[in-house]
């Protein structure tokens, strides 16, 4: 079976905002960055909408980027990433002898190849993808054909046996049950007849045996069609299980070592990694509308530090995510809170020197309890991280690119699970184009620290999408591996081949729904 791995890392770019972004004050940050609503109108996904920037630690412009297009820098970047990607699965499978069919650097019409190792490489329009393809482990021509017969078989033989149109309608409203049930009977009866025929004297059966079997043979469906898998111990399919655990996990290993050597880079080496800084409470950003609950309770730069006695973020020092998930509680909170109750709130009011407690209670808004305002994590400061010590350095860089990871793969779990829930739709997401867009945003700045924590950043998000448990995806591939090495047995390869495909059909279903949303905040100007 031959395996694909696609950019599925495209839809989360607003999972990425805090990741890359330098802001140069913090009054661009609170402007600009960490926007919620606390009514209802937009989702609480990161995603930074000024140009990266990283003032003081910027890196000189570098003559590559001056000369190259945004766009183009943009998809130059991201078809390096699917490089570093599809180079983990390469040369874990060449390290491992294994015949390889293609690297290919881009999806659809092919550009550019060349052949060497005994592999193609190629170059393909768009960068928006790549694959490492294996042989096939089976003649799949022959057991396509073979599975056509059979279908054709089933199908000549139902409609013999099923004529009359209701009959006919009851197969269909019952999955086909009753032309099962026809062909167990018909598969039952010959069987009876083959084993009178082999139990006559040898003389009754001269001239008879072939045909007679060739006549009585059972009817199979497509799914019961036999399949003779090669041998060949450089395949693939036919290596032990852990040798395909490391080439399965190749991809994502490589997009965290890219990442955590861009950090490292940045902090021993380079002019530092920029890493922002929040305490407790949710900094109001919009005075509240004419009519709103929070009216003449709630001002612009006010800090709310407590809600009911417990506080926004219980964390003294939150990294990006603990943050969003105290402004995310607190949204739920308002949208919970019963008609005609108050929130208790404890409130840092704008040049106070000491809290109060005042009480605000939402109002129903279109059809959500809101209070009328716009919430943003307290962003303090944007330190940076610099150590001339390579163990210090390498600590640092790996603490970052783990906490990345983990807040990557949270942020990505909200989002699946929204879509599985009905809640999520393409606007929260950023599928190609608006990859695109943002990339080419970083790139025009010409800053090359913006550069590489863009880069860096989007390797960990694909290597966090590629290592989800889903069966598309490497993460997937790998779960029927790790199956295989606990209960000793392989997965039927062609069940495995139908659960792939169909979750495959499932994930670029909202990859599609990503990219509308990606036109949706073209169209207003987002």
């Amino acid at each position: 079976m031959g395996r694909f791995t696609f950019v599925l890392t495209l839809w989360c770019l607003p999972l990425l905002g805090e990741a890359f972004v330098a802001p140069s004050s913090a009054t661009t940050h609170k402007n600009h960055h960490h926007r919620f609503d606390a009514d209802h109108r937009r989702a609480p996904l990161l995603l930074p909408k000024t140009p990266f920037r990283s003032s003081s630690s910027q890196l000189e412009a570098s003559p590559l980027l001056a000369l190259t297009s945004s766009p183009l820098g943009s998809l130059g970047i991201l078809a390096f990433i699917v490089l570093v990607h599809e180079s983990g699965h390469y040369l874990a499978a060449r390290g491992f002898n294994m015949k390889v069919e293609e690297f290919s650097i881009g999806i659809g019409p092919k550009l550019a190849g060349f052949q060497a190792f005994g592999d193609e490489f190629n170059l393909r329009a768009l960068p928006l993808g790549g694959y490492v393809r294996f042989p096939e482990n089976y003649d799949a021509e022959t057991v396509r054909k073979e599975e056509q017969a059979a279908m054709k078989a089933v199908d000549q033989f139902t409609n013999e046996k099923l004529k009359d149109p209701s009959t006919k309608l009851l197969n269909v409203l019952t999955l086909g049950a009753l032309g099962d049930k026809e062909i167990k009977k018909e598969n039952e009866r010959r069987q009876a007849e083959l084993e009178k025929l082999r139990q006559l004297p040898w003389w009754k059966k001269l001239g008879k045996n072939k045909a007679a079997e060739k006549e009585l043979a059972p009817i199979v469906g497509p799914d019961e069609v036999q399949i003779e898998f090669y041998k060949d111990p450089q395949l693939l399919q036919n290596r032990p299980w852990y040798e395909r655990a490391v080439v399965l996990s190749g991809g994502v290993i490589f997009n965290f070592v890219l990442a955590f050597t861009i950090y490292f880079g940045l902090i021993n080496m380079g002019p530092g990694l920029p890493s922002p800084v929040f305490t407790n409470g949710a900094l109001v950003t919009s005075a509240p509308a004419p009519g709103a609950a929070a009216n003449g309770i709630l001002q612009k730069g006010d800090l709310v530090l407590e809600v009911n006695g417990r506080p926004v973020i219980a964390s003294p020092s939150p990294s990006a995510s603990q943050a969003q998930k105290g402004i995310n509680a607190f949204i739920s909170q308002i949208r919970a809170t019963p008609e005609g109750e108050s929130l208790k709130l404890k409130v840092l009011q704008k040049s106070a020197s000491a809290p109060v407690e005042l009480e605000v209670a939402p109002k129903r808004q279109s059809g959500t309890q809101a209070i009328g305002v716009l919430l943003s994590p307290n962003f303090v400061k944007s330190e940076v991280l610099k150590s001339n010590n390579v163990i210090e350095a390498s600590k640092m860089a790996a603490k970052y690119t783990n906490t990345l990871i983990m807040d990557t793969a949270s942020g990505l779990a909200t989002v699946f699970s929204g879509f599985l829930s009905g809640k999520s739709t393409g606007a929260q997401l950023s599928g190609p184009i608006g990859l695109i867009k943002t990339g080419s945003e970083v790139v025009s700045s010409q800053d090359m620290t913006a550069v590489l924590l863009f880069m860096a950043a989007l390797s960990v998000n694909l290597g966090v999408v590629n290592a989800f448990p889903l069966p598309a995806l490497d993460g997937g591939q790998l779960l029927f591996v790790l199956f295989e090495a606990i209960s000793g047995r392989k997965v039927n390869q062609r069940v495995q081949e139908g659960i792939t495909g169909a979750t495959l059909l499932v994930l670029l279903l909202i990859s599609a729904s990503a990219a509308v949303g990606d036109i949706e905040n073209l169209v207003i100007g987002r």
